[in-house]
């Protein structure tokens, strides 16, 4: 005879003798965890260990958002037995991103821009002038590239040249292709600032993707009716931050150094 059991006593099973329950999924890319990448993570931990590198103290973390009006919260209160549904208007969105710059005691630098919409040149399909179409209705756009984002750190070292107390610190930034630029690390140094990029696949290990995901949930609280409100809008989300909790980003971050030096997971 076998066993059978219902939904309902299966969950409670799993809730208060398994110690487990039903959340919404957080996906990661496979290769995040695998051996090669947590050695990189242990390796990186153990050089800058060996340094004055503080993230409470001395280090400014630098790096891209993007933002859409339509951005919603995926959880949302109805009646017991019927579907959650959120109605949304019939925008089509443009994708707005944020360039910004944080520190332990404050935003240092934030600079939004919308990508440029390129029209694809004109292609024949066919060899006849007969069957000459135009196919240039598809439109790309083109987000940050690696001149934006100097401009960018250029801006930002300004801010912090007008205040004594940035004097040395250490610029932090993942390891984005556009980031890894030779000219950005030469120039960070040129300017009497550190250079640090954070090892692949770890985002724990970035204050500033904290604050963006606090910045994106303070967003979707509230629906965006109109594309021009959305900078205003993430301007003040972002300003709402409190340093008490760039404090903690920064905190939570620098913990992380004792997993990646016990090789775990992150």
């Amino acid at each position: 005879m076998g066993l059978e059991i219902s939904k309902s006593a299966f969950h409670e099973f799993a809730k208060n003798k398994c110690r487990i329950s039903c959340k919404r999924a957080h996906f990661q890319p496979e290769e995040r965890n695998n051996l090669e990448k947590i050695q990189l993570r242990y390796d990186w931990v153990k050089h800058w260990e060996n340094t004055d590198l503080d993230f409470e103290s001395n280090c400014v973390f630098i790096d891209e958002a993007g933002f859409h009006i339509n951005m919603k919260c995926s959880f949302a209160w109805s009646k017991v037995g019927t579907r959650a549904v959120v109605k949304t208007q019939k925008t089509k969105s443009k994708m707005t991103t944020i360039l910004g710059a944080i520190s332990p005691f404050g935003v240092v630098n934030m600079k939004g821009r919308t990508p440029k919409v390129v029209q694809s040149k004109k292609r024949k399909l066919g060899g006849n002038k007969e069957d000459e179409r135009d196919i240039d209705s598809v439109k790309r756009t083109v987000g940050t590239v690696t001149g934006h984002y100097f401009n960018f750190i250029a801006n930002t070292l300004d801010v912090m040249d007008r205040h004594a107390e940035f004097k040395g610190h250490y610029i932090v930034m993942d390891n984005a292709p556009i980031h890894k630029h030779e000219d950005i690390k030469l120039y960070i140094e040129s300017r009497g600032y550190n250079c640090v990029h954070l090892p692949p696949y770890s985002p724990e290990l970035n204050p500033i993707e904290q604050f963006w995901s606090v910045c994106k949930s303070k967003l979707k609280r509230e629906a965006l009716l109109q594309e021009e409100t959305l900078t205003s809008r993430i301007k003040e989300a972002c300003n709402s931050v409190l340093i008490s909790d760039l404090k903690g980003f920064c905190r939570y971050s620098q913990k992380k150094f004792d997993d990646c030096l016990e090789r775990k997971p992150i």
